[in-house]
């Protein structure tokens, strides 16, 4: 028996974006799919950095599927 992958999804075009939520219906047939991803869009974004703001990350579900996302700010979660 072989173990599903662990697949990490991301974009800066935000959780609710129709992209990833097809990407992530996607992976979740061949394994099972963390997510993290801006709460909203951040296109562009990639230089930027939160000096003076709290960064906040949101336990999350939208779709069904054995997944669990996170809603933040911006992308540092991943680092």
């Amino acid at each position: 028996m072989s173990k599903k992958p662990l697949i990490l999804v991301t974009n800066d075009d935000g959780i609710s974006a129709p992209g990833i939520r097809t990407l992530i219906s996607a992976m979740n047939t061949i394994g099972d799919v963390v997510v993290v991803a801006p709460d909203s869009p951040q296109s562009a974004m990639g230089h930027a950095i939160t000096i003076n703001s709290t960064l906040h990350c949101n336990a999350i579900k939208i779709d069904d599927g054995p997944q669990k996302e996170y809603s933040s700010m911006e992308l540092l979660l991943i680092v």
